[in-house]
């Protein structure tokens, strides 16, 4: 079983200070409450981490508190990563965070609000096998034609939240807009289905480097299947959308993955 802690937002901060540790990534900048305000929380904080054993506290006034050995490696690998993976998912929207520091990587997510779980993943193929189950079953079938379908970003929104209105017809207009043929949209379009979730992908290398590289990605999952939306290519502005199921997105997952697991 993997470690993981589940720990408050308050719980996080003074976690942070007493690590004296840069703010993750995943939090963004943000501003702190009202001195007093804030040192009741924080207080408060100190005795929940402890009754929890997450905490220990000195047997000296003038010391610092000692934070759990294995959240503490966590939190590490969160605020001082040197890759990062998000997948923002919706509707309704949810962000999880993947860090990678060196050999370690970790899950940041926010199963409530101001609620931050952290997860460590042993090694970069748990990387892989946990960005699949945040998107769509692995068992669903290959579609018959995986041939992509070009369409630009504004279409594929008008495309998606048509989709989410039930309504298929207007979504196939938008491909057919685009120079599709009924024929070759119908069946993309069916696979989605009504209500899908979408999923975007970000990747950063060299994260606190000027010169950080950056890879992107759509997932659009549907009931019998999905697509992977990325650049057609660097030089005009259409995106590729290309028919897949379960085992055809674990092999564009795993490409996608394994640019910020090179070398773990």
């Amino acid at each position: 079983m993997s470690l993981t802690f589940q720990i408050s937002h308050a719980e996080l901060l003074l976690l942070l200070g007493l690590l004296e540790l840069p703010r993750p990534f995943a939090l963004g900048p943000s501003v702190l409450p009202e001195r007093p305000v804030l040192e009741g929380v924080l207080g408060a904080a100190v005795g929940s981490l402890a009754a929890r054993d997450l905490l220990k506290l000195p047997a000296q006034p003038d010391h610092l508190p000692t934070p759990d050995a294995g959240l503490a490696t966590l939190l590490r690998t969160a605020a001082l990563a040197d890759s990062l993976m998000i997948v923002a998912s919706g509707p309704p929207t949810r962000l999880s965070h993947i860090s990678r520091a060196g050999a370690n990587f970790v899950l940041h997510s926010s199963p409530a609000p101001d609620i931050h779980r952290f997860a460590a993943l042993p090694g970069a193929g748990h990387v892989i096998d946990t960005m699949l189950a945040m998107v769509m079953p692995e068992n669903i079938p290959e579609p018959v034609s995986t041939e992509p379908l070009m369409l630009d970003g504004e279409g594929l929104l008008t495309a998606f939240n048509a989709l989410q209105h039930d309504d298929l017809d207007t979504a196939a207009r938008v491909f057919q807009r685009h120079g599709h043929t009924p024929a070759k949209v119908r069946p993309l379009i069916e696979m989605i289905g009504p209500q899908p979730t979408r999923h975007a992908l970000a990747a950063i290398r060299q994260l606190r480097q000027p010169d950080s590289e950056a890879r992107g990605a759509i997932i659009v999952a549907g009931r019998y299947g999905g697509w992977w939306v990325a650049p057609a290519s660097d030089r005009d502005d259409l995106l590729a959308l290309w028919p897949t199921g379960g085992p055809g997105l674990r092999a564009k997952m795993s490409e996608f993955g394994a640019w910020i697991c090179e070398a773990a």
